[in-house]
């Protein structure tokens, strides 16, 4: 599927902001599965440094400083983008899942090195017992690791609630599932919490979606085409497979994948730190327009 992509953020401040120092993840990164034809960002007013740069995990990131008084900051990304994720191998032949953590871990020399790191806690996912007997639900022993996966993000779907404004970013992963609703970045989350629990790899992912199924011409639950899933380590074989626990779905088609972390932390589209500025609004406005 052929897409073109406008993403602006605005944000307005009470009073002036004299400085300010920002990173954007708003680069949609190319990867299997996904090609990026052209990219590129403007913002008002000009930064007096733009730099591009690549972090850790791989994604494109801008960092900008802002030397001139600004009452308001705009931010915005067009893109034209072609995507098809690769289809993942039939669930029953992918390893067991108890493989897939006994390699995760290697007795301390792990065989995927760069999947390694995304079984341990992160800032926004820590460990708890809760999500560990969540997860063991569908970790049935010996399930092959995609047939669990799906089942966790099937239950996921079915177990929660699509309610935007019931939690916020600074919400705590134990009230989302005590709770049992919230939205995309939630439920990644809490896939991410239950998978992890048990040993096994698993990614935040964060992108866009298209809002309308064209197969089925029914709604998929996303904000405003802002969206989130989990990247699931299904072995050397099987690699990342995209999976989104909101709609209960395999990344497919619908899915524009900006850059993946440990969870949202790591990927958020614009933070910084700003000098003067008091109070602040923001809003966003998404477009995803397939063209093909």
């Amino acid at each position: 599927m052929h897409y073109l992509l406008s993403h602006r953020t605005t944000y307005t401040y009470a009073s002036s902001v004299d400085s300010a120092h920002h990173i954007a993840h708003l680069r949609a990164r190319a990867f299997p599965g996904q090609k990026v034809t052209s990219i590129g960002i403007v913002t008002h007013p000009q930064p007096a440094l733009a730099v591009e740069h690549v972090d850790h995990f791989g994604n494109l990131i801008d960092i900008y400083r802002l030397d001139q008084p600004h009452q308001r900051f705009d931010i915005e990304v067009r893109a034209d983008i072609e995507v098809k994720f690769p289809d993942p191998p039939p669930e029953k032949e992918t390893p067991p899942w108890e493989e897939i953590r006994k390699a995760l871990g290697g007795a301390g020399f792990p065989a995927p090195i760069e999947a390694s790191e995304f079984v341990h806690e992160s800032p926004l996912v820590p460990i708890e017992d809760a999500l560990r007997a969540y997860g063991a639900e569908s970790l049935t022993p010996r399930r092959p690791i995609l047939e669990a996966a799906r089942d966790l993000t099937t239950r996921i779907k079915n177990d929660f609630d699509y309610h935007p404004g019931a939690t916020d970013i600074s919400t705590p992963l134990h009230e989302v599932f005590e709770g049992k609703a919230g939205v995309c970045q939630d439920f990644a989350h809490v896939m991410i919490a239950a998978l992890r629990a048990h040993g096994l790899a698993a990614g935040y992912v964060s992108g866009y979606i298209r809002t309308v199924n064209s197969k089925e011409e029914a709604a998929l639950r996303g904000a405003d085409a802002s969206h989130a899933w989990v990247a699931v380590w299904c072995g050397e074989k099987a690699g990342w497979v995209h999976l989104d626990p909101t709609n209960d779905l395999v990344a497919s088609q619908d899915h524009v994948a900006i850059a993946w972390g440990r969870d949202f932390s790591d990927v958020s589209p614009l933070r910084g730190v700003i000098l003067g500025g008091g109070r602040h609004t923001y809003s966003v406005a998404v477009t995803l327009v397939p063209t093909g």
